[in-house]
Parts: C-alpha cells; structure tokens; sequence
C-alpha cells in the first residue's frame, strides 16, 4: 500500500462505522458473494470448478496471458509534452524515469505492467494506485489486489476500497488508475475467467481425464463380472485387510483398485474366483479426445484473441510461414492496441495534475519497439518516412544514436513526388525540379 492510501485510511478509516467502511453485507449463499468467488465460482456443468486463481495453471490461459501482457510490459513508455504538431520527451517530471524504468522502489516497470495486465486479463480490472508528493505530482505507482479492490459509489463521490490484512483502504477515485475492457456499469470490467467458465472447465476436465488415464495404465474403466456370488473372503480383499480402500501394492491382499497406477505398470493383475473385466466407458480415441482438447485451447484463444499459432497449436491451420505478417498486424490492431491504448487514456487523466494536462504532458507506449527484431522491416520504414520528411537526425534517435549535427536536422523529400497543381498543369517533375534549383542559385 503507497503513501496515499495510508493517509485516507487515517484520514476517513478510522472515524467511519464499520458498515460504511466496509459496505453492505451481502448472503453467503449468493451467487455473486464474496464466498462462493473464494469457493471459485462452485463447479462447471464438466465438474470441475475454476476461478481466476485456479485458471492461470490451464497452460492455454497462461500462454494467452503471455502473448498479451509481454508486449505490453515490453513497450518502452516515457512521460511526452506536445511541441508545434508533434512532441517531445519530458526528462523534469518526478515520473520521467520512474515510469518507464521504477514505477516503485520494488517493482521494475516491466513486472508492474505484466502484474496490472494479467490481473486486466483475468479478473476483468487491474489496478494501480497512484502516489503523490505535496505538490499532487505523481511519483510513484503499486499495484493493488483485484480481488481486494472495488470501487464505489458513496452519495454520488466514486472511491476505490482495498483491503489488506483485515484493514480496509479508502483511495481517492483519482489516485487509482483502473484498466479494464468491457463492462456492463463502466465502473467495474467484467472477469474473462467469469465468462468463459464453462469453457476453461471443460478444459480443466479434459487436463485431469487424460491424467487419471494414464494412471490407470492407459485402460478405460468398467465393472468386474462374477460368475457366482463374491465369497466373504473376496469382499475382504475388495477392501484390503483392514476396510482401507488403498494398502500397499506389495501387500498380499491388495485390492484391485491398489493394483492400478503408473506404480504398478506392466504388473500381473489378479481377479478374485473367476471374475472378468468388462469395458464399459468409451475408449479415448472413440471420445475424439485430443481432438476436443485442441478445440478447448481454439475457444480459450478465442476469448482472448489470440492467433492459435502463437499458442504453438497447428490444428487445421498455417504455420509460420505464408500470411503470418498480416496475421501479426492483425493481432497488434485488434488485441495489443485496445489494451494500450486503456492504459494510455487511463494514465494521461489521471496521472498528471490539470497544469500538467494544460501544458501538454502525456504518457505515450513506443510500439515501434516491435521493429526492433526485423532489421528489413526497420529498414524500410525509416527510408519511407525519410522520404517523406523525416531527418536523419531523428531517425538515428529512434536507434538510440547520436545525431551528425546541424546537417542531420535537413528534411529531403523524394523528386517523384509533386503537387496537385504540378500534376494538373501536366509540368514534368524532373523539369519543374530542376526549374526549382536554377531559381535558387540565381
């Protein structure tokens, strides 16, 4: 908890009647209370239960999470202020150098980013609170726990509240930079995990089938036929020894069901008086079992939208290969570029103060680092943006070099192009160019 959120709890905490610090009570049973949540929602229609704490060790919703949260965390960010028609970094503001390197004295800016992003990705809200020196100027940034965290609404005034170790926070609407997508209220993001229980149960269901399988010596299950009638001996041994349902597989009266696992792979099994085992669930293949468990990893991927081939899942699609740049730019414009541009809006409003707003600051994600990797795509880049008016100088700033001086601050622009009323006179280009120089030298 940052400096602010101590000063509101001092401020208001303490003074408040506990049903107003801690807002209205709500049944156990409800289906939306805060016990059934903890419980993880109850179980889905595949018998399986999961939460958004449970839901990050299905490998499909971590490597979603993964996909979306790295380039994000990776972006450099910096503190802008808006100069003529473009801009210019900021190196004055107690933020410059922190938000982009130490938004706090234990967190690195890629792990608050990859943290808040995740909590964004699977509790529907990632929340950050914001820290102030006397001036209002923000100086530092702590993530809080979506799970402990919501905001509300009290005679007409939005706050947030957190709770941390029994105490509950009162944070300034202000000081919270909240980044959710989409939401039935505006005020609270709606958890992806919620949405698609059913189907990361399902998954979950399949996970632990293919386990229980393998541990049951790759056989189906069924049901033992006897030719009489079981003897008491023989319900003994069903049982073990003693009525426990699991001893030692080494034990002479082992039960049958002690006699499976991988422990006793390959092991002789033994039959009590002349029963058979007769299969009666369908074999895994029969089941299409793989076959489901790939389209179970396609509707996780698909909640998040995220491409089945940076799942590493080549099911029924291309692989790296032809189509995969389009396939990249489509996952930049229509997943990355969404969450960017929450953080950004989110951040430009409430990390500065009005005077910042009114001078021009602002927060801005270099997307451009994605480049980075393909030297060709840099290449080509850089020369059709030089072409088009961009210095030397300050392409070689986007590589991190040093500029060659006054004469890298010259714009050139390509003789192919020509204006409008050029074109419409029918003058030559390479005519009206030189034209152009000859008046200049005299």
């Amino acid at each position: 908890m940052g400096r602010w959120g101590r000063i509101m709890e001092a401020a208001f905490g303490p003074s408040q009647a506990a049903s107003e610090r801690y807002g209205p009570s709500s049944s156990v049973g409800s289906a939306d209370g805060w016990f059934v949540r903890m419980l993880g929602g109850g179980k889905t229609s595949a018998g399986t239960s999961v939460s958004e704490h449970t839901a990050i060790y299905l490998p499909t919703v971590y490597a979603c999470l993964n996909r979306i949260c790295n380039p994000i965390a990776y972006f450099p960010l910096e503190i802008r202020q808006k100069e003529g028609d473009g801009s210019v970094r900021v190196d004055s503001h107690p933020m410059s150098q922190r938000i982009g390197l130490r938004p706090n004295d234990y967190m690195s800016s890629r792990s608050l980013r990859k943290t808040t992003q995740g909590h964004a990705l699977l509790w529907g809200n990632g929340y950050q609170e914001i820290e102030r020196n006397l001036k209002g100027e923000a100086v530092g940034l702590w993530p809080l726990l979506p799970d402990r965290t919501r905001p509300h609404r009290v005679e007409g005034v939005l706050e947030y509240r957190t709770n941390i170790d029994g105490r509950t926070f009162r944070i300034d609407h202000g000081n919270v930079a909240h980044i959710m997508d989409l939401s039935h209220d505006g005020y609270i993001g709606y958890s992806q995990v919620a949405i698609a229980r059913e189907a990361m149960g399902m998954a979950k269901a399949l996970e632990e089938f293919g386990g229980k399988f393998f541990a049951n010596d790759m056989k189906s299950g069924g049901f033992l036929m006897h030719p009489g009638k079981l003897t008491p001996r023989a319900h003994q041994n069903l049982k073990g020894p003693n009525g426990q349902s699991r001893p030692a597989p080494e034990s002479p009266a082992a039960p049958l069901e002690a006699q499976g696992g991988l422990d006793n792979a390959h092991r002789v099994k033994v039959l009590e008086e002349g029963m058979k085992f007769i299969q009666t669930t369908i074999p895994p293949e029969d089941a299409q079992f793989l076959g489901t468990r790939e389209f179970q990893t396609a509707e996780i991927a698909r909640m998040y939208d995220v491409p089945l081939v940076m799942l590493q899942s080549h099911e029924k699609s291309t692989s790296w290969g032809s189509g995969i740049e389009q396939l990249m730019l489509g996952f930049v414009q229509q997943t990355i570029a969404p969450w960017i541009d929450a953080t950004e809006q989110e951040y430009n409003w409430k990390l500065f103060t009005q005077a910042e707003r009114d001078a021009g600051l602002f927060v801005k994600f270099n997307m451009n680092a994605l480049l980075r990797g393909d030297m060709a795509a840099r290449s080509t880049f850089y020369k059709t943006m030089f072409e088009l008016g961009m210095t030397i100088n300050q392409i070689l700033a986007l590589e991190d070099m040093n500029g060659i001086g006054a004469d890298g601050d010259m714009n050139f622009v390509s003789n192919n192009v020509q204006t409008l009323e050029r074109a419409i006179k029918g003058e030559p280009v390479d005519q009206s160019t030189q034209t152009r120089v000859v008046e200049e030298e005299q």
